[in-house]
């Protein structure tokens, strides 16, 4: 049940990923009906004794924040409720997506199976994405024309962004068996350098400066913790210099760098950010209701360039305009239980960036990406589980992703 269970999950990212330029509904039903049925599988197993039922402390501000979202609806405190029906979905399909992982990833195996499926996955939208970017007419996957409207897509993803934040929360998990797997160091090698250079080429800024980030702490956080000898570790880092060069050079990384000399670049940003505070103002318990920041924008705008502002470019302050205070709370919650244990496993690490990331931006707006953040938040709570079982246990804690460096 379990490996069929993580075939389930690797396949819902790899189909939900794939569509997200399709401007339509079902490419966000599709997984949201998934979640919920791999949900309801295991909960109706722990309920019949078939499984025992995994548990996180995770959870608690998860289940908070889909009860918030019902109680918006329930006392009618949402400027606009359909948009908080479809926010209680999305919220409901991130803890679904959790609560499963939880349920199967305590398993080392299936655990190492499922992350390196998700990151062989994203090597081969690395390798695609940029090179789908050379053709003049930009067509997704080199066949399908894009939407008619004002974004470009890389690969499949609508925003460059939302594709800087799939790498972020994958690259981590190719570096650290990048390190540790010596049997399969060069391909893991490879992979994290072609992933990195695809940010580059996908010239978001933030992306460029948290893969950065990932690409020297991470392995530095593994040979810190004694997970291998620095012997094995000047390999490794030698060998990815060298490859990721070559591929960053390929990767053309003039628009990036045009787009970091930009004189003001947090401009429009800045004016989110002031427009939003004055929304917390106006409502700072109950907020405007999941979902619909963009729907209250327009009566706190400080300007206006002609453009549709969709998100507030900063999702701390979009919870909490739309949530209010107590939203904030529990977002800070769960970021406090996650971050620490994300860091401390080193190939989870990519949580803590991407939480970086949602100060500057929205990157896990969409459904897919956020599928593969609760996915990976819910191998991190698993293998947390499998350490205080351990630690109980009185046993020397083993390798967490089940490598043999």
């Amino acid at each position: 049940m379990r490996n069929v269970t993580a075939t389930a999950l690797c396949l819902t990212v790899v189909a939900s990923v794939s569509v997200m330029w399709v401007q339509a509904r079902w490419p966000v039903t599709m997984p949201e009906v998934i979640a919920f049925g791999l949900a309801a599988l295991w909960a109706a197993a722990g309920f019949i004794g078939w499984a025992r039922p995994r548990l996180s402390p995770a959870l608690i501000p998860l289940i908070a924040l889909v009860a918030w979202t019902g109680l918006q609806l329930a006392i009618g405190s949402t400027a606009y409720a359909w948009n908080t029906k479809v926010a209680l979905l999305y919220w409901s399909a991130n803890l679904a997506f959790f609560f499963v992982t939880v349920q199967i990833a305590e398993d080392r195996r299936t655990r190492m199976r499922l992350l390196l499926a998700l990151v062989f996955f994203a090597f081969l939208i690395a390798i695609v994405s940029p090179v789908q970017a050379l053709d003049p007419a930009n067509k997704v996957f080199f066949v399908f024309d894009p939407p008619k409207i004002w974004w470009i897509p890389f690969g499949p993803f609508p925003y460059v962004n939302q594709y800087a934040a799939f790498i972020e929360l994958l690259l981590p998990v190719a570096l650290y068996m990048a390190v540790t797997d010596r049997k399969r160091r060069i391909l893991h090698v490879v992979i994290a350098a072609a992933m990195y250079a695809s940010v580059i080429a996908s010239a978001s800024r933030a992306g460029f400066v948290l893969t950065t980030i990932e690409m020297v702490l991470v392995p530095v956080m593994v040979f810190r913790r004694g997970r291998v000898p620095a012997r094995l570790l000047k390999s490794p880092a030698i060998l990815s210099g060298a490859i990721l060069m070559m591929l960053a050079a390929a990767a053309g990384p003039a628009r990036l760098w045009d787009r970091l000399n930009q004189p003001d670049p947090y401009m429009g940003r800045r004016e989110f950010l002031e427009s939003s505070i004055q929304m917390i103002r106006q409502r700072p318990l109950l907020g405007v209701g999941l979902g619909n920041w963009a729907t209250v924008y327009p009566g706190y705008a400080v300007f206006d360039d002609g453009l549709f502002v969709n998100q507030a470019h900063n999702d701390w302050a979009q919870w909490t305009v739309e949530g209010g205070l107590p939203l904030l709370c529990i977002m800070l919650m769960l970021a406090i239980w996650a971050v620490p244990r994300a860091i401390r496993s080193g190939w989870g690490s990519g949580i803590a960036i991407v939480l970086v990331h949602c100060l500057v931006d929205y990157p896990i707006q969409r459904t897919a990406v956020a599928a593969v953040f609760f996915i990976v938040l819910g191998t991190v709570a698993a293998s947390d589980n499998e350490d205080a079982r351990k630690k109980k246990g009185g046993n020397q804690l083993p390798d967490c992703l089940g490598a043999n460096p």
